[in-house]
C-alpha cells in the first residue's frame, strides 16, 4: 500500500494523540493530517481530495462530525470513515451511518478493548486499501 491521507477529525487534543499513537502502532502508511473544528477539516478536505482515510469525532465544533463525513464522501466516494466519540448514543451512529462512515467505535470502553478494535480496523482498512 503507497502511503496515503488520513484525517483525524477532534477537538479533544488527548483523543487526538491517542489516535495518532494507535495509527502509528499500526504502522499504517499515512501522512496524518488533524482538524479541530469543522472549518479547519472542510479545508483540510478541499486541498486534500486525495484522503483515503479518516477518524471523525461526532461532537466536534461547530457542525457536528455527519457534515464532515458528507463533505468527505462527497469528494472521496471511496474513503474509509469511522465516527470515533466517547458517546455511545445509538442516534450517533445512525447520523454517522447515513453520513457514510463504516464504523462507529466508542472510547468511552476500557482503553484496551478500544485500542484493539482501532487496530482491527486499520487491519481491514489497509488490507481492502
Amino acid at each position: 500500500m503507497n502511503s496515503s491521507k488520513f484525517l483525524i477529525a477532534d477537538d479533544s487534543d488527548a483523543k487526538i494523540m491517542m489516535l495518532e499513537g494507535i495509527i502509528k502502532k499500526a504502522q499504517f502508511p499515512a501522512e496524518i493530517l488533524i482538524a479541530k473544528t469543522t472549518e479547519e477539516a472542510d479545508k483540510l478536505i478541499s486541498e486534500n481530495t486525495d484522503i483515503a482515510f479518516a477518524f471523525v469525532d461526532y461532537e466536534i465544533p461547530s457542525a457536528l462530525g455527519p457534515a464532515i463525513i458528507t463533505h468527505l464522501k462527497e469528494v472521496n466516494p471511496k474513503a474509509h470513515i469511522a465516527l470515533v466519540s466517547s458517546s455511545n448514543s445509538e442516534k450517533y451512529q445512525n447520523n454517522a451511518a447515513e453520513a457514510g462512515a463504516e464504523k462507529y467505535i466508542c472510547t468511552s470502553f476500557e482503553s484496551d478493548d478500544v485500542e484493539h478494535r482501532l487496530l482491527e480496523l486499520l487491519k481491514e482498512w489497509e488490507a481492502a486499501y
